[in-house]
């Protein structure tokens, strides 16, 4: 009942940056090889398999987690307790992410680049290895209830194939209690509240009625009247209305840069706003500018998960 081996990769393409191939353990080194390379094969299509997911084969099973664009899996006797074997993963991610920088992960090219970090994959998985020691260091109740609460994807063979992977019903059970779905790059929102509800049905509303007056300008704007000035304030209207619903959707989905570009988007919106001065009146003016700035607040403050929940409590 014990680790064998584990494998870190970039989830995006799945390429290779590390990995632990240490068979000394096995009593059957040929199956545990077979084991290794359905984990590779998991590592290349991790990008449509949920964060937290096991794979049960006869001898071996292999765990695994994503975050952050980086995916850890293990292989580890199919009797080796399942919680334990998360709380490795997790150490891993903790110990990965402080001894690397994100920059270089994401920049390397060539596989196994990292594989210099095989020395803290030993230390960690000889602890791990010692049951007595790690049942004294972590609380197994709490870890067995946050599995229970959230339990990990179990891979199919189908999914295994070209075309296959995690579909709504398979994640069913794991979405009901957290925001899953696939692993993004920048990670993922935390469950939608009510503010931002009310900010992404205003920034539409908003968005409407500016691509409306648009459309209302630039049909009055007759070929016998014609005016420079009816077609620019009918694309200021028009471009308005693009900008408030970027707004929705940096509120939905979450960028490395979303807070530079929300400001740049409220920072349209005011300019449209004073190019339009004469076409609309204060209050309209008012509602169109705090819409954009409740908006922006909604971006800057909701709260982005970026790493997987804590195993060791």
């Amino acid at each position: 009942m014990s680790i064998h081996n584990i494998l870190i990769s970039r989830t995006s393409d799945g390429l290779l940056l590390t990995a632990n191939t240490d068979t000394r353990g096995s009593s059957d080194p040929e199956d545990l090889k077979r084991s290794f390379n359905q984990a590779k094969l998991l590592a290349r299509i991790s990008a449509r398999i949920p964060d937290r997911a096991t794979y049960v084969m006869d001898q071996f099973t292999i765990h695994m987690i994503s975050a952050l664009n980086l995916t850890y899996l293990v292989i580890c006797d199919t009797n080796y307790p399942s919680v334990l074997a998360f709380a490795f993963l997790d150490e891993v991610q903790r110990e990965f992410l402080q001894s690397n920088e994100r920059e270089y992960v994401e920049s390397v090219t060539r596989p196994y680049a990292l594989i210099q970090f095989d020395t803290n994959l030993q230390k960690i998985k000889q602890r791990y290895n010692s049951s007595r020691s790690m049942h004294s260091k972590i609380n197994i109740s709490q870890l067995q209830e946050e599995i229970r609460l959230r339990p990990p994807h179990m891979i199919t063979p189908e999914e295994l194939r070209p075309g296959g992977g995690a579909t709504a019903a398979d994640s069913a059970n794991t979405q009901a209690h957290f925001t899953l779905a696939i692993p993004r790059r920048y990670g993922n929102y935390l469950p939608i509240n009510l503010l931002v509800v009310v900010s992404i049905c205003l920034n539409a509303l908003c968005a409407v009625m500016n691509f409306t007056r648009g459309i209302a300008v630039i049909n009055e704007a007759h070929v016998e009247d014609f005016s420079k000035d009816h077609y620019q304030n009918a694309a200021s209207f028009i471009f308005c209305s693009f900008l408030l619903l970027f707004q929705v959707y940096l509120m939905c989905y979450p960028r490395k840069q979303r807070k530079p570009l929300a400001c740049a988007t409220l920072g349209s919106v005011c300019l449209c706003q004073l190019y339009l001065w004469e076409l609309r009146n204060n209050v309209q003016i008012f509602f169109h500018v705090t819409v954009a700035c409740y908006g922006t607040f909604v971006i800057f403050t909701r709260p982005v998960q970026e790493k997987l929940p804590q195993y060791t409590l």
